[in-house]
């Protein structure tokens, strides 16, 4: 499981087609790294439906050469694909990497990175290309204060040392899409916990993500189909049977879909590299699974 050097350039030149002059960075650097993460949240979906595509009886834990496939067709996946992935570019590129985890529900239940000694001995910045939320950066672990915020897009994030672990919260309302913890403005929420003091190898996800990947219907977050993008920074994300658009104003609007085909038509605008026929499937496969688990 890893990258050449060589096929680590040729995602970033003719997959993300970062700028030049990122390219020609020698060193790893901050500036370097948060390029390629905008750009990757640019470029490659957060979503599920390659997931739901696949029958039930052959569900499983993707590999590394299907998840290195659907990274290079621009398909993107869920957590432990888009993150697995980073950090094995990083690494091609020579960043200090290593996995960390996190828990949304359960333990272990999302696969981040951490690169360590980016602008010290002792630095930490923790990346996360693998959820719905707009980061397009690293975040620094090695703040002294109790907690660091930082506004990107339209939502706020604070992360909040806590007794054993960094607490990763909202203050505003997450858009509709995301079904999270709904609080007041001004009101911080934590939506998840990040363990930035214990690194692992990515056998330590094995269990808790075969659990994701062959039972999706036993998660709320998962019955509907999504997929989420960040085209020029800016969210496109469906959920279901609803497109949710962010506007200029860094708010965000919904539209519902009719029926099936125009669920099919909006991918086909916005998710142009998920192909028609696993679509279909998923949406096939999406109805029928749901329906049998309510009985």
């Amino acid at each position: 499981m890893s990258l050449s050097k060589e096929e680590a350039v040729l995602f970033l030149r003719d997959v993300l087609q970062v700028p030049n002059s990122l390219l020609l960075e020698k060193q790893p650097s901050l500036s370097f790294l948060n390029g390629i993460i905008k750009s990757y949240q640019n470029a490659i979906p957060w979503q599920s439906v390659t997931s739901w595509a696949v029958p039930n009886s052959q569900r499983h834990l993707p590999s590394w050469e299907e998840i290195k496939k659907r990274q290079f067709s621009k398909e993107g996946g869920m957590c432990y694909e888009n993150n697995m992935f980073m950090k094995e570019l990083l690494n091609a590129l020579n960043f200090d990497v290593c996995f960390i985890p996190c828990q949304f529900w359960d333990p272990d239940d999302h696969m981040t990175v951490m690169v360590s000694g980016l602008t010290g001995r002792s630095s930490r910045h923790w990346v996360d290309v693998g959820s719905t939320c707009p980061l397009f950066q690293a975040i620094p672990f090695d703040f002294e204060t109790d907690f660091t915020e930082c506004d990107v897009g339209f939502l706020r994030h604070r992360f909040v040392k806590s007794k054993d672990c960094i607490e990763w919260q909202h203050s505003r309302h997450f858009p509709s899409f995301d079904d999270g913890n709904n609080t007041k403005e001004g009101k911080w929420f934590t939506i998840a916990k990040i363990m930035a003091d214990t690194p692992c190898d990515v056998d330590h996800f094995q269990y808790r993500m075969t659990i994701r990947y062959t039972m999706l219907e036993q998660i709320a977050f998962f019955h509907k189909i999504r997929a989420v993008v960040f085209e020029k920074n800016k969210l496109i994300a469906m959920k279901g049977m609803q497109l949710v658009l962010e506007t200029k104003d860094k708010t965000v609007e919904e539209r519902s879909m009719k029926n099936t085909d125009e669920v099919v038509e909006a991918y086909k605008a916005y998710f142009p590299q998920i192909p028609i026929g696993i679509l279909q499937d998923a949406l096939k496969n999406n109805i029928k699974t749901m329906k049998e688990s309510k009985h």
